[in-house]
Order: C-alpha cells, then structure tokens, then sequence
C-alpha cells in the first residue's frame, strides 16, 4: 500500500459518505429544474455540493472551491490551492435510474491538478490518485492499457462522435457509452477501455479529477487538437477532450484533429 497524505485519506472518506447521500436521493421522485444552458439539476446535486463543501472546505479554510452547483466566487483566480467538484456527474443517467454517475472531486494547485477522485457508488467504484503516488481503484493499483492496435481498442465515445473520427466502412475500434465523463477517463486509466473521445467542450469539474487519475495510471489527455490541460483559469470551458492509453494517442490525436478541422471549416 502507498504512503497517503492525510488529506488523501480525508476525501477517500468524504467520497463514500457524498454516495450515501446520493443514493438517499437515487431512483427516487425528486424535484428537478432545468439550468439556463437547458441542463438539468436536482435536489440531490445540491445536497451532495453541500455535503462536499462542508466536509472539504472544512478540513482546510484556506483551499478555495469551485463548484458547477455553487455560485462562482472570484477570488478563486488569485487562490494557489482550490477544490474543483462536480457533486453528480452524469445527471440524465442519474434521473433516469442509470448507473453511470459519478461524484467528482480534484485538489488543483496552480493550475495542475495533484489530487482527484471519481466515485461511483452504485458500483462502488473508487477512482483516485495523488501526483506522484499512482492511480487506485478502490485499493487495487491501475493502469492504462497497452493496446497499441487502434482496430483493436475500446473507445467510449457517443455514436455521432464517433462517426465523426472513425470514418464508416472502415475498420474501426469497438465502442460504447457511458455518461459521466470523469467515469469515461477513469475506465481509461483503470485499463477497462483505450481511449474517451469527445469533441464538445467541457468544464473544469467535468475533467480534472479524472485527469491526475489517467496521468498517474500512465495515460495521455489533451484537447482533441492536442493542447494540454490547464485549471482554474478565468475562463473554466475546454473545447473537447481525448484521453487515451499512451501507445494510441498519436492516432487517435490524428483523428481528432481532422474531425475538428472538418467542422470548423462546414
């Protein structure tokens, strides 16, 4: 077992008890709203963003916090240290009784994230990592696959998306869905897929837990034109997101780029 930080520890913890509440709220008649954007959101993201906020921002004052459920404080740009959550990540599987949801948490310090954790906990599946420490699941070590035959890899990835970078009639890696995209990278970094494409942008919270998991399992993630992560930057949307085994990010990164090119060009 590795040597943990006590505030790795702490958020080990603070995850599993954030399911508890979850699931107090899952499979059951909630009240949901629709967001500005037309997302949804329901009482059981705001009582898991209330729970993680009292439980994280209360173990240290000074870590500043960034939520997609709580009002955007400022004073977060000038913060060395800051929380970055998204207390359901994968709410339309959430409100449909699906079990592709996670609960989503990163510690990122100037910009690169060092602590993260994806927690599903209908399957109970506990992704997390510390810079430099490696990538678990639950208390078993990870990493990212091998595979260096693109024909022969698992991308998780919609279908629209898919056809977009995998040109039809062609050969072509298996794929499936899931929707949570912190999840999609955690089973990339856990070795149960090669790669997670997708071309829409998407926000801090969406990606930086599960970025230091795929880095610290070995894996590779960039935009989908291949420009690196940075977080906790004034504005918080990335255009797209590719996070692969390190032997198939050279073609797919081809693919990707070409896809986004072709769109911007329609």
């Amino acid at each position: 077992m590795p040597q943990r930080s006590p505030l790795f520890t702490h958020l080990q913890k603070t995850m599993i008890a954030a399911g508890e509440q979850a699931g107090a709220y899952f499979r059951k008649n909630i009240t949901v709203k629709t967001k500005p954007d037309g997302s949804k959101v329901s009482l059981a993201d705001y009582a898991v963003n209330e729970f993680l906020h009292d439980a994280l921002s209360g173990y240290d004052e000074q870590i500043a916090w960034l939520s997609e459920e709580s009002p955007e404080d400022p004073a977060r740009l000038t913060a060395e240290r800051i929380w970055i959550i998204d207390p359901i990540d994968g709410t339309h599987s959430f409100l449909n009784g699906e079990p592709d949801w996670t609960i989503v948490a990163a510690l990122v310090e100037r910009g690169e994230p060092i602590l993260g954790a994806v927690y599903n906990p209908v399957n109970r599946e506990l992704y997390m990592a510390e810079k430099s420490e490696g990538a678990w699941l639950n208390d078993e070590k990870i990493t990212a696959s091998d595979q260096a035959e693109l024909n022969a890899a698992h991308i998780i990835a919609s279908k629209s998306q898919f056809n977009r970078v995998f040109e039809e009639g062609q050969p072509a890696p298996k794929r499936s869905w899931r929707c949570s995209m912190a999840y999609r990278i955690a089973l990339v970094a856990s070795g149960q897929a090669e790669a997670t494409i997708s071309l829409s942008p998407k926000n801090d919270w969406d990606i930086a837990a599960a970025h230091i998991i795929l880095n610290e399992a070995g894996g590779t993630m960039t935009t989908q034109k291949g420009v690196d992560f940075r977080y906790n930057k004034p504005k918080l949307r990335h255009s797209g997101v590719v996070a692969t085994n390190t032997p198939l990010y050279p073609p797919i990164i081809e693919k990707t780029s070409a896809a986004a090119d072709k769109a911007r060009k329609a």
